[in-house]
């Protein structure tokens, strides 16, 4: 059997043939890629919102809850940019960015739930109360255990007639002021008219006997009390001085959300980070809540508090498409 080379089919590729094969190659490549981009922008985008909702509903659930022991009157709208203050019922400005409230010393009064010897209840014998000696009897008052307790909690080493007082919870529990508001509290360097220092306190039973200091005369003494034992500010990043210890160490930049606690405007204290110095001593520690957050609002309707926050971040690094999500939450 005899081959003849010349009846073999020879096949090649001209010029014009290779580049169309290459042209039709880098059209499918750059599809391909702007396919495989889309999918991974949409993966980023659904784990990002996902992620964001959940972060989202963790944050208010944490604030909602330290709220729950918040001494209603004193809650306030702080304005970072003039030292301004309004009580938060009256809160219709944009300009007031940072939320600020004292708190019951609910750690250690929740105590009472498991044993009433300790921790204490938040009410006054009126009766056993005696008004020439400034002297208050609190009932079920265990005074090492609460001292103990608030000491652990805001890493201190104080007496509670150094870090608490009194506010009275009024008529309606809801706090008791004045007619000047921005005396009633101590806030930002003002005068505290209804917050009531304690001057001793000494053990009586399973009650104990408050004395307090002079500024109580005059003053409507109520059966249920708050004692307080810390202010609380929630605020951005943009809104404070990021220079100060106090958070310079935390990783902050205009999109944190920060709790700051541990200090105490009847002392004229105000939170660490304030941007405004003149107005009380910068105290207490900061802790941050979440990263992203491009706003945070806090409004009082009818008693309740309606938190609202925004988490924001860019689709990736330089773009101009930012994803968001908002929600909402009622904290009593």
């Amino acid at each position: 059997m005899s081959y003849n080379r010349s009846n073999k089919l020879k096949k090649s590729f001209t010029l014009l043939e290779l580049i169309i094969v290459i042209v039709v190659l880098a059209l499918i490549s750059v599809g391909s890629f702007k396919a495989i981009e889309m999918l991974y922008q949409r993966y980023y985008q659904v784990n990002t919102i996902t992620k964001f909702s959940v972060l989202s509903q963790a944050t208010l659930d944490q604030i909602s809850e330290i709220l729950y022991y918040r001494i209603p009157i004193t809650a306030i709208g702080y304005s970072p940019s003039d030292g301004d203050f309004v009580r938060l019922s009256d809160v219709n400005d944009d300009k007031y960015k940072i939320f600020e409230f004292i708190s019951n010393g609910f750690m250690a009064k929740n105590h009472i739930r498991n044993n009433i010897h300790k921790g204490y209840s938040g009410f006054i014998d009126l009766d056993a109360s005696d008004k020439n000696t400034l002297t208050l009897v609190a009932k079920d008052f265990n005074i090492t255990d609460t001292n103990d307790t608030l000491n652990k909690f805001f890493d201190n080493n104080l007496d509670l007639n150094k870090t608490s007082a009194i506010i009275f919870a009024g008529g309606l529990d809801d706090g008791d002021s004045s007619d000047d508001y921005n005396n009633s509290f101590g806030w930002h360097g003002h005068k505290h008219k209804k917050i009531f220092l304690i001057a001793k306190i000494k053990p009586a039973g399973n009650d104990a006997n408050l004395t307090m200091t002079d500024d109580i005369k005059g003053n409507k003494i109520y059966a249920k009390y708050y004692l307080a034992s810390s202010a609380w500010a929630i605020a951005r990043g943009k809104d404070i001085n990021k220079s100060k210890d106090c958070v310079k160490n935390l990783n902050v930049n205009d999109n944190t959300l920060l709790l700051f606690y541990n200090y105490r405007p009847w002392k004229k204290e105000t939170f660490c980070a304030d941007k405004i110095e003149t107005n009380g001593t910068l105290e207490g520690n900061a802790s941050i809540l979440a990263q992203n957050v491009a706003s945070f609002r806090v409004k009082e309707v009818n008693s309740h508090l309606e938190l609202r926050i925004q988490f924001e971040k860019s689709l990736f690094k330089g773009s101009d498409m930012n994803m968001s999500i908002t929600k909402q939450k009622v904290a009593f």
